[in-house]
């Protein structure tokens, strides 16, 4: 294929295979429905995993069909179908299968460790079957779990009121050279990013002016949100929200704590950073709407999809050869990145070996590329190597594979930047990234805790939001910046607020896990590419803290979450020595 597009005849050759595969599947769902009422033996219980397993992987397929073809093209009915039947059709096989957790766990831990050392062919399901029982404590009575549903339900439909909110919300407008520009969540982004001083301001105000007027009806979604995720946790015998969460993850608190730590640590990078910034673009007194200011001097950087597809193999080349010649592979009908109106417009994803994007040729879309060809990468070889069942990286995975991309892209640009103009705005997207991804997360990962801790006793008020979340801004950038009474209403707009428990500091992690790696993998070649393919190929055949140490990464017994820091230092003095020797 010449253009970046999906071949999802890879899945299934057309329409009605798919509804043939559904078929085929309520047939097999029907099949093991007699398991149900069979006393199990290792060999029986071999041939159910299987069947499941098996069931399961033709399900996601199903699944990641349908919705690919509807973001494909979401203004067509048909593909609008395929998503509705694909998800309800997921949701009553996950159903079906229920029951086959239950009867395993009823045989007991000591009965089924004993069956796979009768039946060796059952060691493929050994960690499958070891977390189920690992998690066994926290299954409830069916009187328990019926309180837990209830309380998901009351937060989906807080979300649905939270989505209608979002929704209704006027931002307000703006003045751009003597026009009228309406502010949408569709160009806020480009807007509070200007090279203007001053329409970077009026962005800011007109759309903090509009959540401002909300607050009340913000706190009370957080307040019913997480009144029920607390009691949830209770009900399922767990100390805390952030305890249930680690614990599906297995993993370990520490490294919250650790994260926190560091990044408080290091917050006199973020600082300096600011302070070079303001000199820079000449701001004398910078506001928080400065801080995403563009140091690109007006460079009018823009790439075309066969541009980016060459700059991306060059810069992936110290990964080695046996990793480009995966990404040739998916550059064929794995990545759909052409403009197109009927697509989904503002989405870029990964899922199972195929990403998501729409190309418009900004530096912002190279990034997001690289990002995302490093996830289905990962994909791709975990599924080369495991079975269906671990073929899925963990969160740590995903986010170290995408994100060493995303360094190295950075690397490779600034090392064949033509002027001192475009190793500056290289040099600030990589050092911004750190801000964004590791300085805020972890901010806005502290400040969740501290809601969580205020809900325990009391409620959550807009007034205290407010005022708690203007103590951690302030602590977090320093006394260099003004602080507009306004932006104590920011944390309306933290949509991970609402949504999920906990997700923030994997992006932290992430960032800080990509620079160790690559920093031993490229510079100091501590790490082999073939120990690091052999990462990517694990799938979530081991817990995320045990796949991390083929990397040599032990993020609990050692300071390599505090070493994650040196990428942003390096970038810090040689941005300095940039502006030094310009200044000569």
């Amino acid at each position: 294929m010449t253009k970046l597009e999906w071949n999802l005849q890879e899945i299934f050759a057309n329409n009605q295979s798919f509804y043939d595969e559904i078929n085929n599947v309520k047939q097999l769902l029907k099949n093991i429905k007699k398991y149900e009422s069979v006393e199990l033996d290792s060999n029986l219980l071999l041939i159910l995993l299987d069947k499941k397993w098996k069931i399961k992987e033709i399900s996601n397929n199903i699944l990641i069909y349908g919705s690919l073809m509807y973001y494909k093209n979401v203004t067509d009915d048909e593909c609008i179908k395929l998503k509705r039947v694909a998800e309800t059709f997921n949701n009553e096989v996950n159903t079906a299968l229920k029951f086959i957790d239950r009867k395993i766990l009823d045989l007991g831990f000591e009965k089924v460790s004993k069956f796979i050392v009768e039946n060796p062919k059952l060691e493929i399901y050994k960690l499958s079957l070891n977390n189920l029982f690992r998690l066994e404590k926290h299954i409830q009575s069916v009187t328990i779990n019926q309180k837990i549903k209830e309380n998901n339900n009351i937060i989906n439909e807080q979300l649905s009121i939270y989505d209608n909110l979002l929704r209704d919300i006027e931002y307000g407008s703006i003045n751009v050279g003597g026009k009228e520009v309406k502010i949408t969540s569709s160009n806020f982004a480009k807007y509070i990013s200007s090279r203007d001083r001053d329409t970077r301001h009026q962005t800011y105000y007109v759309v903090n002016t509009a959540f401002q007027k909300e607050k009340d009806n913000f706190s009370n979604l957080l307040n019913k949100i997480y009144g029920c995720r607390i009691e949830n946790s209770i009900l399922g015998k767990y100390n805390s929200v952030l305890e249930k969460i680690l614990f599906e993850e297995n993993i370990n608190p520490q490294i919250i704590n650790k994260l926190i730590k560091s990044v408080n640590k290091n917050l006199n990078l973020i600082r300096k950073y600011i302070k070079m910034k303001s000199d820079l673009l000449g701001i004398k007194k910078p506001h928080l709407y400065d801080i995403g200011a563009p140091l690109d001097n007006n460079l009018k950087i823009k790439y075309s999809l066969k541009e980016a597809k060459e700059i991306i193999l060059k810069a992936l080349k110290p990964l080695g050869q046996e990793y480009i010649e995966v990404v040739k592979i998916l550059f064929d009908g794995h990545i759909d990145a052409e403009l197109n109106e009927n697509k989904y417009q503002s989405l870029t994803f990964s899922w199972h070996t195929y990403s998501f994007m729409n190309f418009r040729g900004a530096y912002v879309d190279l990034k997001n590329m690289i990002h995302e060809i490093g996830h289905i990468v990962n994909y791709y070889l975990s599924k080369q190597e495991q079975p269906f069942i671990y073929e899925d990286s963990t969160i740590f995975v995903g986010e170290t594979a995408s994100i060493v991309n995303e360094i190295l892209l950075n690397r490779y640009l600034y090392k064949n930047a033509n002027t001192e103009e475009e190793k500056i705005f290289y040099l600030s997207k990589e050092i911004e990234n750190y801000i964004s991804s590791v300085f805020k997360q972890t901010m806005y990962t502290e400040f969740e805790n501290d809601l969580y801790k205020i809900k325990t006793s009391s409620e959550l008020t807009s007034e205290i939001l407010c005022e708690r979340y203007i103590t951690i801004l302030k602590r977090y950038y320093g006394t260099h910046i003004v602080y507009d009474q306004i932006a104590n209403v920011e944390w309306t707009r933290l949509g991970h607020l609402y949504r999920w428990s906990y997700y923030p500091y994997k992006y932290a992690t992430g960032l800080l896990i990509a620079s160790v790696v690559v920093n031993s993998l490229v510079d100091r070649k501590s790490l082999s590419k073939e120990d690091y393919i052999k990462f990517l190929s694990a799938g979530s055949s081991q817990y995320s803290l045990e796949l991390l140490k083929i990397l040599n990464i032990d993020l609990v017994n050692t300071n390599i979450i505090e070493s994650g820091f040196h990428v942003m230092t390096e970038d810090l003095k040689e941005l300095q020595n940039i502006l030094s020797l310009s200044k000569k």
